[in-house]
């Protein structure tokens, strides 16, 4: 009798049990205790426990990151705060600002008013004429919405590079309006007298556009700065810490060329923070890549798109709805959940 009560007792408990990770994660410690905090980086807020939140691109898989904000929620102001705080770290920066706002005048060392000041981009280390050559005539095709010029772009540029100079586009500008509208534009950016790439990367810097300045105009200035500075920053070599922080206003002008750079695993001392107010402005990919999401408080249809991006439960919904200035929500890479925070901004950058 005893043999087979223990032959039945052995079966039962030596057999396997399985189940579903989500069912089984109530009896983790992360069910009541919520992990750790990030002890460094840029001071954000405080979450719902009262406790500081930072975001520390450094640590993270990539280090761009997207603020995304309805119109008056606080985006310039939350970049602003973030800049000041780079600062004191020692950390470069700049602001790429089509909208010439002066309160980032007063955090920053130099301002450049582009089309006013020029700059001389026949210097490109990092690049070769032709690597550069490819990457801004596909990004050129892109801005000015002219199909099929990108072959044509590419050859010319490329003779611009290796001979650095404008005269090789100069020669064949009038053979196409096209390519003499960018021609144009491009000579308005350009001077052998211009600023160079190491120096503008050793600055803090606050670059604007006058009032009067086309959409491509503004956005191929901000191509080819973004193209040069990202060529001399892995010239330098690969590092895990961050070095320049770049804010960019109105980065939706930009979003094929971040859907690109944040493809880019490897770091090199270099993060982009785009601002931007619609989710749907970016590819859906771009907030996927990001290192760190920022999203401010808006209507209930911006709303709608970030939970088509990122997963909301009603308690994020509500913390970011009706207009709420001063709430957020923070999504990091590698961590599926939402952080609700409440801004702490510096009262300088107000």
């Amino acid at each position: 009798m005893s043999e087979i009560l223990y032959h039945y007792m052995r079966k039962a408990f030596s057999r396997e049990a399985f189940g579903l990770s989500g069912d089984l994660a109530i009896f983790t410690p992360f069910s009541i205790l919520s992990p750790p905090e990030e002890t460094h980086g840029f001071i954000l807020g405080r979450d719902d426990r009262g406790r500081e939140v930072r975001v520390n691109p450094s640590k993270l898989p990539n280090m761009h990151g997207v603020i995304v904000g309805s119109t008056g929620s606080g985006k310039s102001t939350l970049a602003r705060h973030i800049l000041l705080q780079a600062q004191k770290m020692g950390i470069k920066e700049w602001v790429i600002d089509p909208h010439s706002e002066k309160s980032y005048t007063s955090i920053m060392d130099t301002r450049l008013e582009l089309t006013v000041e020029k700059i001389y981009f026949m210097e490109h280390p990092g690049w070769s004429p032709e690597e550069l050559a490819s990457e801004l005539s596909y990004f050129l095709e892109k801005i000015y919405a002219f199909p099929g010029y990108r072959s044509i772009l590419r050859e010319i540029l490329a003779k611009c590079f290796e001979e650095k100079s404008l005269y090789p586009f100069e020669k064949v500008k009038n053979e196409d309006p096209n390519l003499k509208r960018i021609y144009d534009d491009l000579r308005k950016l350009y001077s052998e007298d211009g600023f160079k790439i190491r120096e503008l990367a050793e600055k803090n810097l606050h670059i604007t556009f006058p009032t009067l300045v086309s959409r491509e105009l503004h956005a191929t200035a901000s191509q080819i700065l973004l193209l040069l500075l990202e060529g001399y920053m892995r010239s330098l070599g690969s590092r895990n810490r961050v070095d320049l922080i770049v804010v960019l206003e109105e980065a939706h002008l930009l979003k094929d060329y971040f859907l690109r750079l944040f493809k880019e695993i490897r770091k090199f001392g270099l993060s982009i923070l785009a601002v931007t107010q619609l989710p749907r402005e970016f590819d859906p990919r771009i907030f996927q890549l990001a290192g760190y999401v920022v999203a401010l408080s808006g209507p209930e249809s911006y709303i709608a798109d970030i939970a088509s991006l990122f997963s909301l439960g009603r308690e994020e919904f509500d913390h970011i709805a009706f207009g709420a200035r001063g709430n957020a929500l923070l999504f990091r890479s590698g961590d599926p959940r939402p952080r609700r925070i409440v801004l702490e901004i510096d009262p300088f950058v107000l």
